[in-house]
């Protein structure tokens, strides 16, 4: 049997070239990471690798972009995206915590993601699903593969990838409910067997 959570392949360019990419090879969508690196990662290699891996996300689907005009253009909603982080890590301005965070550690500039200050470029990777699978199950395949990127990061690294720090643990360890858990000790202690 095939395996249809695989993906088709891992795209890598230079978070700058998006638009290279997106709209070709991912138009149907993809999971795609963020990683500072200095070279670029191998076409075998996944965001959740990397260290500097700074945000994982998902998206999936195209629509019609009327560009200012009658004249309009396909687009892959993974553009769209690309588009959203691009103006805040090139800007400093706009965008969500994640962009703060990321912009707060690395700082903001073509500069930063071109890599001519730090050493390290920001890269793109797109995990790209089969093109046997339907178009109703892209959206939960893209969704599967965030996760887990996010998952197997979390399990190599201690903690998710910066720009996805939501989805730690928010546990406040100074509130009362916390220092009531931490003197009665941990949930196996309650187990039955």
């Amino acid at each position: 049997m095939i395996d249809m959570t695989r993906p088709a392949n891992i795209i890598w360019t230079k978070f700058s070239h998006y638009y290279k990419v997106c709209d070709t090879s991912a138009m149907r969508g993809g999971t795609y990471g963020f990683v500072f690196n200095e070279t670029k990662p191998m076409h075998y290699q996944q965001p959740c690798e990397f260290e500097e891996c700074v945000y994982i996300g998902e998206s999936s689907g195209c629509y019609y972009d009327m560009q200012g005009g009658s004249r309009g253009k396909l687009r892959s909603l993974i553009h769209k995206r690309m588009t959203y982080h691009h103006k805040p890590l090139t800007t400093g301005v706009g965008g969500g915590s994640s962009h703060k965070i990321i912009t707060e550690k690395y700082g903001f500039g073509e500069t930063v993601l071109d890599g001519t200050l730090t050493g390290k470029p920001l890269w793109l990777g797109i995990l790209v699903p089969r093109e046997d699978i339907p178009e109703n199950a892209i959206k939960p395949w893209v969704q599967m593969h965030e996760r887990e990127q996010i998952f197997h990061y979390t399990m190599r690294y201690g903690n998710s990838p910066l720009g996805n720090m939501d989805c730690d643990s928010r546990k406040q360890k100074d509130s009362a409910s916390s220092i009531h858990m931490s003197k009665m000790g941990s949930l196996e202690d309650f187990w039955v067997e």
